[in-house]
């Protein structure tokens, strides 16, 4: 059932600590209520901070009628050293806290602001990992981007770098514009040696133009696509990358622990806590065969 959650829900993820910016100790955890058992994500993102933390880790859970500054009335009386904010109502809280002690954001597709956390967005090392098992015969990477993803842009290229890839990025700035680039690309697109990813991005991974368009094609021309998306893989992308939970809250702990000045210089980090769907379905129509030891090791296979 969690696993099907993971899915639906898409993107709606102290003694170690040494704060000394603070008098204050613990962490406070500040998330949504949501209805079982959706809520179940919050509770496994908190258990993992539980189980990297070992001093006091405080929980607020906020109603959708609840304002910030109920939150930031908890978070002062509390005084944690360090708040960790999860979903759109824990980032508005950690943007008003944010200077005046450490906060993190998370369980949010977030891209660089002026706040801290680990971004629902995958890491270039989990796909291209994923990709180079799935789809070994893949020399190249193509994708488009607009601003809204541009900072992943230069990780993605890094990662491709250190693992023989050749990576095609295109910057676009309307969804005419990364039509038009999308349309360049397959006009010449090797099926046996190219990967089209779709990132996530609400220009070049435009929900109602620019994927039904891909995948359509993807599916008429045989072309290797994957997505940033998790919602993506059941539709019909090869893969995608779910959010482990539990891994995410320790994750969350481990860079409070190593990043001792995000007061000063605020850090967006990727998605690395990831677990793997593929649609097999694609993958046959692609002519891939995986064993059984390698399906083991896959979180969630499509069709259901």
């Amino acid at each position: 059932m969690l696993r099907q959650i993971y899915f639906y829900i898409g993107f709606v993820i102290g003694s170690l600590l040494s704060f000394n910016v603070l008098a204050g100790s613990g962490i406070a955890v500040v998330y949504p209520s949501v209805p079982s058992p959706f809520n179940e994500i919050f509770k496994e993102i908190i258990s993992g901070v539980e189980e990297a933390y070992q001093g006091e880790v405080q929980t607020l859970e906020l109603a959708k009628k609840d304002n910030p500054e109920k939150a930031v009335e908890w978070i002062n009386t509390a005084n944690p050293a360090a708040v960790i904010a999860l979903a759109s109502q824990g980032y508005r809280v950690a943007k008003v806290i944010n200077g005046t002690r450490p906060v993190l954001v998370s369980a949010l597709p977030i891209s660089p602001t002026g706040l801290s956390g680990i971004s629902l967005v995958p890491a270039p090392s989990q796909l291209f990992s994923a990709l180079e098992e799935l789809a070994p015969s893949v020399k190249s990477i193509n994708v488009v981007y607009s601003h809204r993803s541009e900072w992943i842009i230069p990780l993605a290229q890094a990662e491709a770098s250190r693992r023989g890839y050749q990576l095609n990025a295109v910057k676009i700035g309307t969804v005419k514009e990364a039509l038009e680039a999308y349309n360049k690309m397959l006009s010449t697109f090797d099926i046996i040696r190219e990967a089209l990813w779709i990132p996530l991005d609400p220009i070049s991974g435009n929900e109602q133009v620019i994927v039904p368009n891909l995948l359509e094609r993807s599916w008429e021309q045989n072309l290797i696509l994957f997505s940033s998306k998790p919602a993506h893989v059941k539709r019909g992308a090869l893969f995608s990358l779910f959010p482990n939970h539990i891994k995410l809250g320790k994750s969350l702990v481990t860079m409070l622990q190593e990043e001792q000045n995000l007061i000063d210089n605020p850090i967006i980090k990727p998605m690395t806590d990831t677990e793997l769907a593929v649609n097999l379905r694609t993958a046959a129509h692609l002519g891939f065969e995986y064993k059984n030891q390698q399906k083991s090791q896959f979180y969630l296979t499509f069709p259901e």
